[in-house]
């Protein structure tokens, strides 16, 4: 009995939509055209797979053991497909990388051009998840590499891990923000606006207690949710830029926002706002020459990010502020007003 593998993924991607139309959208398909496919294969091996319910399609017994074992086959048919690139070099081969949201905004992307640029017969596959979310597909074994948090992971046996650089946290505001200019701020000061940012580990959610406006905590997964919860944090110094929401972000991306006068940063500097992703790897498993070369261009990027992060936050902060990102002494510059604002003193938008 030969079974066709596409007809195994498809069955995988309606196990989990539970809905011929949404699998059907995923896999790029028309809805008949994927009941075909299931009917097909439900003929070949002469057992119903699914059960067509109002609740969806839910698979039967004999469904079940088809996707326990199709998720076996496809990810054996990956590791096959990853030899023959490691016997085959750097040319030909292929690279699937997941990151968190910062060092995707940061270093991700223009790592992938970079390598683009000087390996043109590589297959690349970048894809962006939470920073939790970026870790569970490197270890089974679905993508070559992970960048993202390391906080949790750094003791997992079951992973291999490098910190790269740590970028400075500055929280940024609408330049007309209440908060805007003060001097000295506390962390409650911050947390009764709404903050955006990605989710935040257990080790910063600590921090944020109680804070009903700023998000909230989810004890059982150990991590904050912002009240403005970004994966794509690029977009976070737009949001700011026109609500009293506040971002914590790192100076090069909220740059343009600053260099416009939409945004300043406020006067609230704390050791533990930096990032703290590096690469992940699956333990025992051999990267690629295409996976390592996509993890030198990183490298260089997140070098030089590192230097124009350290010429942004002279300018905004001030020389006396350190690469590490402590505050010693050294303040704030005023935000300068935008073309069109309201004169230093009229009255701000309302609070959180």
């Amino acid at each position: 009995m030969d079974i066709d593998i596409r007809l195994i993924r498809h069955v995988l991607a309606l196990a989990r939509q539970r809905n011929f139309a949404r699998a059907a959208e995923q896999l790029h398909l028309s809805q008949p055209a994927l009941s075909r496919s299931i009917a097909r294969l439900e003929e070949t091996l002469g057992v119903a797979l699914f059960d067509r319910t109002p609740e969806g399609a839910i698979p039967t017994a004999y469904g079940r053991v088809v996707i326990e074992r199709g998720q076996e086959i496809l990810r054996r048919g990956q590791e096959l497909r990853r030899e023959l690139d490691l016997m085959q070099g750097i040319e030909s081969g292929a690279v699937s990388i997941v990151a968190g949201p910062f060092p995707h905004a940061i270093s991700a992307g223009i790592a992938v051009s970079r390598l683009l640029a000087a390996h043109g017969g590589l297959r690349v596959r970048l894809a962006q998840q939470s920073p939790r979310g970026a870790v569970a597909p490197v270890l089974d074994g679905s993508v070559d590499l992970g960048i993202a948090d390391l906080r949790e992971w750094g003791d997992d046996p079951r992973l291999q891990t490098e910190p790269l650089p740590p970028h400075v946290g500055i929280w940024v505001a609408r330049a007309d923000h209440p908060l805007a200019g003060r001097r000295d701020l506390a962390l409650a000061d911050v947390l009764v606006y709404r903050l955006i940012c990605a989710v935040l580990p257990n080790q910063l959610a600590e921090h944020f207690g109680d804070c009903p406006a700023a998000g909230q905590a989810d004890p059982e997964k150990g991590v904050f949710y912002p009240a403005v919860t970004l994966d794509t944090v690029s977009f976070g110094p737009m949001i700011a830029a026109v609500s009293d929401a506040i971002m914590l972000t790192t100076v090069g991306i909220a740059a343009q926002g600053l260099e416009r006068g939409e945004l300043a940063i406020l006067d609230l500097h704390l050791p533990w706002q930096r990032t703290a992703y590096g690469f992940l790897t699956r333990s025992g498993r051999t990267p690629s020459p295409a996976t390592l070369a996509y993890m030198a261009c990183v490298r260089a990027v997140e070098a030089e990010a590192m230097a124009e992060e350290r010429r942004l936050l002279a300018h905004h902060l001030g020389p006396g502020f350190p690469a590490a990102g402590r505050w010693t002494g050294a303040r704030v510059k005023p935000p300068q007003p935008r073309i069109g604002s309201e004169k230093q003193g009229a009255k701000t938008k309302g609070g959180p």
